[in-house]
């Protein structure tokens, strides 16, 4: 019995020094050690591509070549896409704070997710919790999110904070001078409109179809509407086109960034390759809240989409004449009708006239968009708010959205049309001749600037970004959702950022910027955003 005893506690004695040494070595091995054996994950990591798993890069980004993107990661990574402080609003109430994000959703829930925020005016500091709503599709790592709570009056300065840990970025302004910059860029929110309508045209990526763009500015001019533009990468002399149009009042140019993590100590999948259509929701969503407090309806439109108000000289008395069909309506849904035109090769060829005479319409009406009263929305999706009650979302039976999604060549090979097969006959929608006239005559008072006669000679004449982008989008999404065609593995996230597209010698291109910043390692989230957005020709028609 005592021979027993005696061992046993011999072998208890040597588990208390083993362990011992083993909490010794944890303790005094340092972090960045520890992420060589296991990953910044805390998992073990294969430096070379692994088939399961993926493997994790330098920065911190899982790379995973079978796009299998569901690993629950210890952080989610979240990047502010842009911040809105309202002194005042019908819908958010009195010094409001709105917060459009993209958040990595597959870690825990982020539907009614909360966010510490800290708002201050110099004398007074108020500590709250925005709760948020997401607008995204479940097989994308990264949705949009709108976070919205109340703060300081006069509010001066905004942070972020979790587990008394704030965000703080130390950046350099003058030589000689480290500035700490504790704040999350934010911007008053717009009290005044250029006019009552606001239409939130969704970002343009390797923009070059200019000849759509003079339908869309026209048409809305001619009608009451006012174009808000984001700009991801445009073909130069097309970006100052719209800069001639921007002065001229017909329309608001605004940036739209890709994505970077700039100081990273967490493991994250890239994040522009896997939201919904480069953020498309998030644009929207950014065009709801600057517009909020001061246009009457703001109608959440693509390039090609274009409205012809059927019974009324304006969309103002159209949207009216629609809302006072159903009262309590939080929307009016517009549905797509598809169509086709043949372009002008030259801004000295394009004419309205001619354009409207060489539309077409196909039986075919998509899913819509919406039209809204501001109030009556908070964040939005790329069709409508996942969050609206269907039943007060009023469908609009005539007109339809003309969707010029196929603009033809006069002398190209339209691969599109054999790639994508429709229907299409006479004109199917409304367009009045006294309108054709309008929009003729104004296009021409356009044109014979001087400035635009320079920039006509060098707009590109002949389809180059757009059937590469469309061959992507359809082999990765319309192929099977429009075609039936057969999908190989499971459902991917809508996007072309995994395109393959070729930079051009003889266009350049304008591309939105900024300077970038990453806030300190937080939990459960850590925050990246950007500030001194700017227009740059240097980094090509994409990155």
């Amino acid at each position: 019995m005592r021979s027993n005893t005696v061992t046993k506690r011999k072998y208890f004695l040597i588990t208390i020094i083993l362990t011992f040494v083993v909490l010794l070595y944890i303790v005094r091995t340092p972090r960045n050690q520890w992420r060589e054996i296991f990953g910044r994950s805390g998992k073990h990591v294969s430096p070379r591509n692994d088939d399961d798993h993926g493997y994790i890069t330098e920065d911190g980004v899982i790379i995973d070549p079978k796009r299998r993107l569901d690993r629950v990661l210890p952080v989610s990574h979240v990047f502010i896409t842009s911040a809105y402080y309202y002194p005042t609003s019908k819908s958010l109430g009195p010094n409001a704070i709105a917060l459009n994000m993209v958040v990595d959703s597959v870690n825990f829930n982020v539907e009614n997710a909360t966010y510490n925020v800290v708002g201050s005016n110099g004398t007074h500091q108020e500590f709250s919790f925005a709760t948020s709503k997401v607008e995204g599709v479940p097989s994308c790592r990264y949705t949009t999110a709108m976070a919205k709570t109340s703060t300081v009056a006069n509010l001066k300065k905004l942070e972020m904070e979790s587990n008394g840990v704030k965000v703080e970025v130390v950046t350099s302004h003058t030589a000689g001078h480290i500035i700490i910059e504790f704040q999350i860029p934010f911007k008053l929110a717009r009290y005044s409109a250029p006019k009552p309508v606001i239409i939130c045209i969704s970002p343009q990526f390797v923009a070059e179809q200019w000849q759509m763009f003079l339908m869309h500015v026209h048409v809305a001019n001619r009608f009451g509407g006012h174009l808000h533009m984001y700009i991801t990468s445009m073909i130069e002399s097309y970006f100052e086109l719209m800069k001639v149009y921007e002065r001229l009042g017909y329309l608001t140019l605004d940036y739209w960034l890709r994505m970077k993590f700039t100081n990273v100590e967490t493991p994250y999948f890239e994040p522009n390759g896997n939201i919904e259509w480069r953020n498309q929701a998030g644009a929207e969503t950014d065009c709801l809240l600057q517009y909020k407090e001061a246009a009457e309806y703001i109608a959440f439109f693509d390039m090609d989409d274009i409205l012809f108000p059927a019974s009324y000289p304006t969309y103002l008395e159209e949207f009216n004449a629609e809302w006072a069909l159903q009262p309590n309506a939080t929307s009016l849904l517009y549905g797509r009708r598809e169509h086709e035109f043949i372009k002008a090769r030259s801004m000295f060829e394009f004419s309205f006239v001619e354009l409207v005479d060489s539309l077409r319409s196909s039986p075919t009406v998509k899913r819509g968009k919406v039209v809204v009263k501001p109030e009556t929305y908070n964040h939005t999706w790329i069709h409508y708010s996942w969050h609206e009650d269907p039943t007060t979302r009023h469908n609009v039976s005539f007109p339809h959205l003309v969707h010029v999604q196929r603009p033809l060549q006069k002398n190209g090979e339209n691969n599109i049309t054999q790639l994508w097969k429709m229907e299409f006959g006479p004109l199917n929608e409304t367009i009045r001749l006294e309108d054709v006239r309008a929009i003729e005559q104004d296009y021409w008072g356009i044109r014979n600037i001087t400035r635009v006669f320079e920039l006509a000679k060098r707009l590109p004449n002949e389809d180059y970004y757009l059937p590469i982008v469309f061959q992507c989008y359809y082999d990765s999404f319309y192929g099977f959702i429009f075609d039936g065609k057969r999908r190989i593995g499971p459902m991917q996230c809508p996007n072309a950022d995994l395109c393959e597209l070729p930079q051009r010698d003889e266009y350049r291109c304008v591309h939105s910027d900024a300077e970038y910043f990453s806030g300190p390692p937080m939990e459960p989230f850590t925050f990246h955003f950007s500030s001194n957005s700017f227009w740059s020709k240097d980094i090509g028609c994409f990155q």
